[in-house]
């Protein structure tokens, strides 16, 4: 079945491919480090699908890389190539899971630590050709004030401008846009994909996602079908009940019959009006 992809065409770029690289902890760490230019000591990576019960068939999508320092604060990287318009929603999904995550029954409010979403991108979602768009909780009155919800959302746009950027994170941006490996952090990275590609077992999961994934494809086309039946079938009907009242009101109005017997028996004086004078109505 590995046959039917040519895994020589799954890059960096390719979202199982990213999840798979960034579980190397030193490579995820110094991830994180160019792009939010910070210190990170120490990293661990969560066990995503596990702990925050996000999976194929479940809410949402799964979390590529899900990530805590030795504060305790978290992280969250997606790798979004396709321009779905909902990526500020879904970072409020995200932050919403990653604080359930964060905070178990019976904790206080704060115990919860920082909370990061990053969202890599293959386009500009805001239109302002920046390589960066981060957000923070700020007060409309007064923009120099930020509400500590310790919650922070990064857009990055990998085809952006690069004025301003150090020279480590142009090459991390240069490298998710081109796939050709600029620095020795860079270079690694590609290694470890070229690895991944060869690996058996790996391609065989890769092959179970991408089925499973048909699958849901699948069966979302089918009950759209099957919704669309039903809504026609309905649509149906009301337009069969809809010509058949007409008819019984153009009969009414053609034998003469008093306009107040017509109300009484269930017409309003607007669908009386309407056919009068020709005109079509929502009976």
């Amino acid at each position: 079945m590995t046959d039917a992809i040519n895994f020589d065409r799954i890059g960096i770029t390719n979202d199982v491919m990213f999840g798979s690289v960034f579980r190397d902890e030193e490579a995820c760490r110094e991830l994180l480090q160019r792009i939010l230019h910070l210190e990170i000591a120490e990293l661990t990576l969560v066990e995503e699908q596990k702990t925050l019960n996000i999976t194929l068939t479940g809410k949402g999508s799964r979390l590529d890389i899900y990530a805590r320092d030795v504060s305790g604060n978290s992280y969250d990287i997606e790798m979004q190539l396709t321009n779905s318009r909902e990526l500020d929603l879904r970072s409020r999904y995200y932050h919403s899971e990653m604080d359930g995550y964060q905070i178990r029954k019976g904790k206080k409010y704060r115990a919860l630590k920082q909370s990061i979403v990053i969202f890599i991108c293959g386009f500009d979602l805001f239109g302002e050709n920046r390589s960066f768009y981060t957000f923070e909780t700020i007060c409309r009155e007064n923009s120099s004030l930020i509400l500590q919800d310790k919650r922070k959302t990064v857009f990055v746009n990998i085809h952006g401008d690069r004025e301003g950027l150090d020279e480590a994170t142009v090459n991390l941006l240069d490298y998710f846009r081109t796939q050709e490996p600029i620095d020795a952090y860079t270079q690694g990275l590609q290694e470890r994909v070229d690895r991944i590609r060869r690996d058996t077992e790996w391609r065989e999961n890769y092959m179970t996602i991408e089925m499973k994934m048909d699958l849901r494809f699948e069966e979302g086309l089918a009950e759209g079908e099957r919704i669309g039946r039903l809504e026609g079938e309905k649509n149906g009907r009301l337009e069969g009940e809809k010509i058949g009242r007409l008819g019984i009101l153009s009969t009414m109005l053609a034998s003469g019959m008093e306009k107040e017997t017509i109300l009484k028996a269930g017409f309003t004086e607007e669908e009386i009006e309407s056919l009068k004078k020709g005109r079509d109505i929502s009976l």
